[in-house]
């Protein structure tokens, strides 16, 4: 039997009945999967080797209207960042507001965005319209594969993507915007 044990990270918990009515809670979300936990990595603390950097997928999803939305990485030409954000998430307001309003926009103009939320089996599709009502400039996609494909475990965080080499080169926890540009400067300088 399994129960939501954290209702804002789509994880879970299993309740194990065990001998002579002893039961036990066991995290039945992606912590417990030997192949996830096995290619987990520390976050840098600079720039990731641009040729030997981890593997970079394709996203698919849906818009939050339920569209379904592709995001091919060889259909961009430039550097490309994956804003994992969350609807409920103090940290991420910041970032919500920056892609919405244009604080965000001192990103530099070489850096394609889409941003990412889990999909619409974990976050309500009404509350991710109602964070990104005013972003105009970028896409936003649900997706749970993608979480899983980059290997997101929180939020915000950010991934830069060389889609010509299908390759991670960066990545970061956004604490702030500072945390996100310099991390692009670290690549492109």
């Amino acid at each position: 039997m399994t129960t939501p044990s954290d209702e804002r990270s789509g994880h879970r918990a299993e309740i194990v009945q065990e001998g002579q009515g002893a039961t036990s809670v066991r995290p039945s979300g992606p912590l417990s999967d030997p192949e996830f936990v096995a290619g987990l990595r520390p976050i840098p603390a600079g720039p990731v080797d641009r040729h030997n950097g981890l593997p970079a997928h394709d996203i698919d999803g849906v818009t939050p209207q339920g569209s379904a939305l592709e995001i091919r990485l060889d259909g961009f030409d430039q550097l490309l960042l994956l804003a994992f954000l969350h609807t409920e998430c103090d940290g991420c307001d910041e970032f919500w507001r920056g892609f919405a309003d244009g604080s965000g926009l001192m990103l530099p103009d070489a850096v394609s965005v889409i941003i990412v939320t889990k999909g619409p089996e974990s976050v309500d599709a009404s509350a991710v319209i109602g964070v990104a009502a005013g972003v105009r400039r970028y896409s936003v996609v649900m997706s749970d594969a993608a979480w899983a494909n980059y290997r997101v475990l929180g939020y915000p965080f950010f991934i830069l993507v060389d889609p010509s080499l299908r390759a991670i080169v960066g990545e970061t926890v956004g604490f702030g915007w500072s945390d996100v540009t310099s991390m692009i400067r670290s690549i492109r300088d």
